[in-house]
């Protein structure tokens, strides 16, 4: 049994799920597409290998080979009249689509600097564009049956040298979200699905290139993990196997929102986010007195340093990997980091005597809340990353003694 059957066992999926069903998969030639219709075809459903080149016609040979129905359409997303053809050739082998996975790419690397116009537009016309063109042609079906799921794939992490990748990516995120305003009221899911870091032809073919715009050798790059559950980079045949289970079983919860392959991987039990590692014997913490308004001087200072401490560690990360730092720190604390920066300067001189630097400050205890939940949730964040004892023992001893400051100086914000 190969790797893509086994997942989809593992996820207690049958090959009746998505029986009747007609999924559409662009880009579906190799890596995440075709293992994507593979999954598709396994769980019932006919596929339609929409691919630019012959590669999709092999897909679609070997899904026959396995026992599924599958239609290979030349296709260049980028044109209109090439999507419509898409549909009408569907239409007829098949039946109206139930399933649309927009997977088709374009990722060259190339810094803005050197970047041609024509290129970024060959990127934007691809990635952005296409899903357009795609979703619009397939939509009225969807619409007319009161029903339908529609998988954008993108990508949110920024990378030196992939300005277009990444603009035309984040740019399918937002145009996902608003579609799913418009018509998830009308039966139509529309996901924006993020893989994750996926091993696939396209990334190994980008991978010389890259990998030096981030600091690693090639072998770094593409053992770079991104979760304890793999050693490197994650197989195809598992976001394949995310994909199919996400539109399964999952479409309804998430539609509207951007999703991981990761997530969905563990929400499908096929892999787990190890939890954080306590010291085995970790004496428990002696009671702490209530904290008074004289403790909020040197609480409000260290605050200070536990922030600058939090920037700097943030500015060690791999250069695509800050602004994931940055966007989940503000999404979890209430604020950015500079905000907060600003907040603790002000609390210091409200503490010191002048009080109105401080600003509301019922509404700063409730930041403080929050950012006593971020630092708390830390640990669980890093075991999602390494899987290495004594680096997740260090961060739940630092990330503890930060939650017990912020909640502290909290109590003793009590005035």
């Amino acid at each position: 049994m190969d790797r893509l059957n086994s997942i989809l066992q593992q996820m207690q999926l049958s090959p009746s799920d998505l029986a009747g069903r007609v999924a559409v998969v662009t880009g579906s030639g190799r890596g995440i597409g075709k293992q994507a219709a593979r999954a598709f075809a396994g769980l019932g459903a006919r596929v339609v290998v929409a691919e630019l080149s012959a590669e999709g016609e092999e897909t679609a040979n070997q899904i026959c080979a396995e026992g599924g129905q599958a239609l290979f359409v030349q296709t260049d997303v980028s044109e209109e009249a090439s999507v419509a053809r898409l549909v009408e050739q569907s239409h007829a082998a098949f039946g109206p689509a139930d399933i649309l996975v927009n997977n088709a790419i374009l990722c060259p690397v190339a810094p803005v600097a050197g970047l041609s116009a024509e290129l970024f537009d060959r990127v934007i016309a691809v990635n952005l564009r296409g899903p357009f063109l795609t979703c619009k042609a397939f939509l009225p079906d969807m619409l007319a049956k009161g029903k339908g799921t529609i998988l954008n794939l993108v990508s949110t992490d920024a990378m030196p040298g992939l300005a277009a990748y990444i603009a035309s990516k984040q740019g399918l995120a937002g145009f996902t979200q608003s579609l799913a305003a418009e018509v998830g009221q009308q039966g139509v899911r529309v996901i924006a699905f993020g893989p994750g870091m996926v091993d696939t032809p396209a990334i190994r073919g980008v991978a010389p290139e890259l990998a030096p715009l981030l600091g690693l050798s090639e072998e770094q790059f593409l053992k770079m993990p991104l979760h304890p559950a793999y050693e490197g980079l994650m197989p195809a045949e598992d976001a394949g196997a995310a994909a199919a289970y996400l539109a399964a079983k999952l479409a309804e919860e998430f539609a509207g929102e951007v999703v991981t392959g990761y997530t969905v991987l563990e929400r499908a039990g096929v892999i787990s986010a190890a939890p954080p590692v306590l010291p085995s014997s970790a004496p428990e913490a002696p009671a702490q007195a209530q904290p008074a308004a004289s403790d909020a001087a040197p609480l409000s200072a260290r605050l200070v340093e536990i922030l600058a401490e939090t920037e700097a560690e943030f500015n060690r990360l791999p250069a695509f990997i800050r602004p994931l730092a940055r966007n989940g720190f503000k999404g979890k604390a209430g604020q950015s980091l500079q905000d907060w920066k600003r907040s603790a300067a002000g609390l210091e001189q409200a503490i010191a005597g002048d009080r109105s630097a401080a600003g509301d400050l019922a509404r700063l205890r409730e930041l403080l809340a929050k950012l006593a939940v971020y630092y708390r949730e830390v640990p669980a964040e890093t075991a999602r990353f390494t899987k290495d004892a004594e680096i997740l023992r260090q961060v739940q001893q630092t990330s503890g003694e930060r939650v017990e400051v912020i909640e502290g100086l909290r109590k003793a914000l009590e005035w």
